[in-house]
């Protein structure tokens, strides 16, 4: 298995696999609906909770020669990795800056951590969270992201954020014999590693406390419906999202799709099929035209018009797989937003997003889902990655 540097969309796996993705992500979605059901199907499946933390944070033992280390995903960089071993290293890499003074700490209270392996996780807080009044009792605030989170002050999490300096959820665990040769295993135990005071480590795993999260019958009957409306509909789709595999770079359709998608996102509304399709061939269109615009010779130019016709042309002659394909798309979102509200109603955790208007109450980013060694995100991209977009972070 890859390196965790970023987990993709469950809808999107049709687009990075074809067919073998849009039947990936049906059964994940079948196997997370047998999870939330009152029967004792599921098992092949578990999901963690997605933390909005930042930056990312990769720590451990170095299996190469068995000294401590601190990074965020550039450790993991071909050319001139940035282990950090020492605050030496983290001003070598990273100067004064926030980044820097971040790994600093990391260093300094991680590796009291019981670690043994290599571990990614998110940076939840670097101080001590800040006490403030919500619901007229006092709660420890902190926000590494996007996502304000709040805890209570009398509460036995809330004791141990106040006791600690440093918090941070691990989600990942790798194994390998050297940096390069590290394979990620989604999950991480962290059962052992809650003895420190001055660091509060956090579990990502989901548990469904007495069934709270579990479909009704009617719910499950919705679910099913959008399962096999994108069933149905990727299999009429499938010439269009099978025979746009294969390419590499910014200009494959898969690539321009998901930059197409988020600035749907960002508008705040998933247009019809028909429409998400027209939307797109305007976006192709628009994007060739930049790109030849740049080019400074007429036979570069003449290059990349052929590039935008042939393009085009595939879209035009295939939309009518292509708007199946997108009905299938929209329908795994409707299926994956019917699970992650099931999923948010187990919640320790207060999560906001700060609004001109005060605090307004959130889901958490999203989840992830873990079925055969393999991973995709749970995430309501019109709530938390519109907001992800625009809203301002407490580190930059």
């Amino acid at each position: 298995m890859a390196k965790n540097t970023h987990l993709e969309h469950l809808e999107d796996d049709i687009f990075n696999q074809g067919s073998a993705g849009a039947t990936n992500a049906l059964n994940f979605l079948k196997s997370l609906r047998d999870m939330l059901s009152d029967n004792t199907g599921g098992s092949n499946v578990r999901v963690t909770t997605k933390w909005d933390g930042a930056p990312a944070i990769i720590c451990g033992k170095n299996p190469a020669n068995g000294k401590f280390f601190v990074g965020t995903k550039s450790v993991f960089n071909k050319v001139d990795p940035k282990i950090v071993y020492t605050a030496s290293d983290a001003d070598r890499f990273y100067g004064g800056s926030t980044v820097g003074l971040i790994l600093k700490k990391c260093l300094e209270y991680l590796k009291q951590l019981p670690i043994e392996g290599v571990l990614q996780g998110d940076l939840l807080y670097d101080r001590t969270p800040n006490l403030i009044s919500q619901d007229k009792k006092p709660h420890y605030r902190f926000k590494p992201n996007t996502i304000t989170y709040t805890i209570p002050k009398y509460t036995p999490l809330g004791a141990k954020v106040g006791a600690s300096k440093l918090g941070i959820v691990f989600h990942t665990t790798y194994n390998g014999n050297s940096m390069s040769e590290l394979a990620a295993g989604f999950g991480c135990d962290v059962s052992g590693l809650q003895g420190v005071r001055s660091v509060a480590v956090f579990s990502s795993d989901f548990v469904n406390i007495n069934g709270m999260a579990n479909l009704s019958q009617s719910e499950k009957n919705i679910l099913n419906a959008a399962i096999v409306k994108s069933t149905r509909s990727l299999a009429s789709g499938r010439g269009f999202i099978d025979g746009i595999q294969g390419g590499k770079g910014p200009f494959t359709i898969p690539a321009l799709f998901k930059v197409y998608f988020n600035s749907v996102v960002r508008s705040g509304i998933v247009p019809t099929p028909e429409a998400m399709g027209k939307g797109f061939q305007g976006f192709v269109t628009n994007k060739y035209n930049a790109e030849i615009e740049k080019k400074k010779t007429l036979k570069s130019k003449a290059d990349w018009g052929l590039k935008k016709r042939d393009a085009l042309k595939y879209l035009n002659t295939n939309r009518s797989s292509m708007i199946n394909a997108l009905t299938g798309f929209k329908s795994l979102m409707d299926a994956k937003t019917i699970i992650i509200s099931k999923l948010t109603r187990i919640k320790s955790v207060g999560t906001f997003l700060e609004t001109e208007d005060g605090m307004k109450a959130t889901s958490p980013e999203g989840f992830v889902a873990i079925k055969d060694g393999a991973a995709l995100k749970l995430v309501d991209r019109l709530e938390f990655s519109r907001a992800n977009f625009t809203a301002a972070k407490d580190w930059s």
